[in-house]
């Protein structure tokens, strides 16, 4: 299930990629602040720019400070993959630990090779990964 965080994740990077798809050429218009960013998809400014700092650390969006700072898109929108923004904001994409590509935990008390829970899980893994893998902020915006 998709978070509030995840959720309003994609609202702020669709509103940044609205800016930056705008082909404005002038650098200091594709610079927003949270505030702006919530004048344009509601939400809460606090838990905006918390979001807004494991985005940077992600390497998807940018932040300077000063009057004429803020945020923007650090790519293009069809180089942010949704499953990279599903995994800053809430970690594991997959169902089970024992399944997960990123964040792998052994099951205490599983056989992996013989248990039927995991060979159905890695298989709705996989087929979460061939959407999320090869959708991008630019679907979000073309749909």
């Amino acid at each position: 299930m998709l978070t509030k965080k995840a959720q309003y994740a994609f609202r702020a990077l669709t509103v940044l990629a609205k800016r930056q798809i705008e082909g404005v050429k002038d650098d200091m218009t594709l610079w927003m602040s949270a505030r702006e960013i919530c004048a344009q998809s509601p939400m809460s400014v606090k838990f905006l720019e918390q979001i807004l700092v494991e985005l940077r650390a992600g390497g998807v969006v940018k932040s300077r400070r000063g009057p004429q700072g803020g945020h923007a898109l650090s790519m293009p929108s069809d180089e942010v993959k949704m499953a990279k923004v599903m995994r800053l904001m809430d970690g594991p994409i997959a169902p089970l630990a024992c399944v997960s590509l990123h964040y792998y935990e052994r099951c205490d008390d599983c056989v992996e090779d013989d248990c039927g829970l995991h060979r159905m899980m890695a298989d709705v893994r996989d087929a979460q990964l061939a959407i999320l893998e090869h959708r991008t902020l630019s679907d979000l915006l073309n749909s």
